[in-house]
């Protein structure tokens, strides 16, 4: 999967979970770090959540717990996909 296609699937899962802020979210990159997103706890996992639908699989906890970057975000969807 390309980091085009995965930027793609987190632009989608932040649409979705916060779709009155799809403008912040349309300028966003592998180095954009989850906590420049300012979403709350739930709508962080809200968005995994989508992407582990996207790639049928669950993120292992203990990998999630070390992200902090949406390019570690794309790491665990490569892994998993």
């Amino acid at each position: 999967m390309t980091d085009e296609t995965i930027v793609g699937l987190i632009q989608e899962a932040l649409f979705e979970v916060a779709p009155n802020r799809t403008e912040a979210f349309k300028n966003i990159t592998l180095a954009t770090t989850i906590e420049s997103l300012s979403l709350d706890s739930i709508a962080t996992m809200e968005m995994v959540g989508f992407l582990e639908d996207k790639v049928e699989s669950a993120f292992p906890d203990e990998k999630l717990a070390t992200v902090t970057t949406l390019n570690d975000l794309a790491n665990l969807v490569r892994e998993n996909a």
